[in-house]
């Protein structure tokens, strides 16, 4: 099909929109709108946001019975700050969690960095190995 008889077939579909506006034969049913509107419905239901929970002492407490596990098992997340000596730069260090990566047992860590001299809202973060905290970054979480 050549360029020209495209763009021809495309001027006479314009044209015939154009033409026939307010074709009121030409009415999409009620049963299309009806339709949109419960599809948009159940759209905004998936996306509307829960109330959330403080995890406060009777959270863990409920969540230990439930799962019949220690203290040492279910808890709040510990976390740690560090300063850098050198550097104006803080950062926040949560454990994430242990995974087999197929060969051994890997921890991960999220590290939050803030650059203190900035002074406004700044922030890095980011999702990492136990191996690239420390090489990366040059901290050891367990010391």
């Amino acid at each position: 099909m050549s360029k020209k008889r495209t763009l021809n077939e495309i001027r006479q579909v314009k044209d015939a929109v154009y033409e026939h506006k307010y074709d009121l034969d030409n009415v999409l049913p009620d049963e299309y709108w009806n339709a949109l509107s419960q599809s948009l419905d159940e759209v905004e239901q998936s996306y509307n946001t829960p109330d959330w929970d403080e995890m406060d002492s009777n959270y863990y407490h409920q969540l230990r019975e439930r799962l019949n596990k220690g203290e040492d098992e279910v808890g709040p997340r510990k976390f740690k700050q560090y300063q850098s000596t050198e550097l104006p730069v803080q950062s926040i260090v949560i454990p994430a969690g242990r995974q087999h990566d197929g060969e051994k047992m890997v921890a991960y860590y999220h590290i939050i960095v803030e650059d203190m001299e900035l002074g406004e809202c700044n922030g890095y973060y980011q999702l990492v190995t136990e191996e690239q905290l420390e090489k990366e970054f040059n901290i050891k979480y367990n010391n």
